[in-house]
């Protein structure tokens, strides 16, 4: 396993801690307010710290910069495993298909799934009181993606629970981009809401 992809430690305190901490965070302030943020380069990677629970993700929207480095550390504070997927509608459509096919495994390890390489985004599953850290370039024309980036969990049923938040891409002085599509602020809509599977959309 690369040295930038690895479990940093498995203790559920550590992820409970830390979504009472991130929680406190998001809940003092305005979640539509981004401070002035110093992009990430690959020698001094930003930091972006997301919890997932059960089921849902803190914060409630990820602020990223297009062409920033960034080490995503993602703490799984629930009981289930969880990932997050970044990407587009499209990169999302098709790990909710790809993970669709897993739903009926028998108990035992998670099942390996893939996408088509062109469809990836960037994907990281992490067990329950465990925390991944991930160093990851933000493609440069992201922003320019139709209807918006999302961070979202595939793991058959949880995005149907609503584990999806938006990205909101931002300049360094924490103003938000202009994004085609849906306002970047919106989330995308869960199946339940849509009377369908993201895939089918």
């Amino acid at each position: 396993m690369p040295p930038w992809m690895r479990p940093v430690r498995r203790t559920t305190g550590l992820g409970f801690a830390a979504l009472v901490a991130v929680s406190a965070l998001a809940c003092s302030g305005d979640p539509d307010a981004t401070p002035r943020i110093t992009p990430g380069t690959s020698e001094h990677p930003r930091a972006v710290v997301i919890v997932a629970a059960d089921f849902e993700f803190v914060p409630p929207v990820v602020d990223l910069v297009p062409g920033e480095t960034v080490v995503v550390q993602v703490i799984n504070g629930g009981l289930a495993v969880h990932q997050t997927v970044f990407g587009p509608r499209p990169v999302q459509e098709a790990w909710e298909a790809a993970e669709a096919a897993t739903a009926s495994a028998p108990p035992g390890p998670t099942p390996a799934v893939s996408v088509a390489a062109g469809l990836a985004g960037l994907r990281i599953v992490v067990r329950s009181g465990e925390r991944m850290d991930v160093m990851w370039t933000v493609p440069a024309a992201a922003a320019a993606d139709d209807g918006g980036w999302f961070v979202g969990c595939h793991i058959p049923g949880h995005w149907a629970e609503g584990m999806v938040v938006p990205v909101r891409f931002v300049g360094p002085d924490g103003l938000p981009l202009p994004t085609p599509g849906p306002a970047s602020g919106d989330t995308l809509r869960t199946p339940d809401q849509e009377g369908g599977s993201a895939a089918s959309r």
